[in-house]
């Protein structure tokens, strides 16, 4: 007999620290650079101290982050997840959403 999955990824994780630029929608909340614990071709998982994530959140993601790379560009995701963790922390996923939802930012 087989456990049921709760597994709802539909494409497979690598554990690939990269450092990211995460800004919220929200102009009142400050942008986040952090190392990408996880990532796929449509999410990310990362943690953070700040407690300001909650779900349906929008926010530009900027992957593999150079501060004043003219390479860089932001893509927009939405939090799916927020995580207590031991020590203040917070795990943090972020689906990204196809091209044709994404604006540049």
């Amino acid at each position: 007999m087989h456990a049921e999955s709760n597994e709802r990824r539909h494409t497979s994780r690598v554990n690939l620290a990269q450092v990211m630029r995460i800004r919220p929608f929200d102009p009142d909340l400050p942008p986040e650079y952090c190392t990408a614990a996880n990532l796929s071709h449509d999410g990310l998982y990362f943690t953070t101290s700040a407690g300001h994530y909650a779900p349906g959140m929008r926010v530009y993601v900027t992957s593999d982050y150079q501060p004043g790379s003219p390479m860089d560009r932001s893509v927009t995701g939405v939090v799916v997840r927020v995580e207590k963790m031991e020590g203040g922390l917070w795990g943090v996923a972020i689906h990204i959403l196809p091209p044709a939802s994404s604006t540049d930012g």
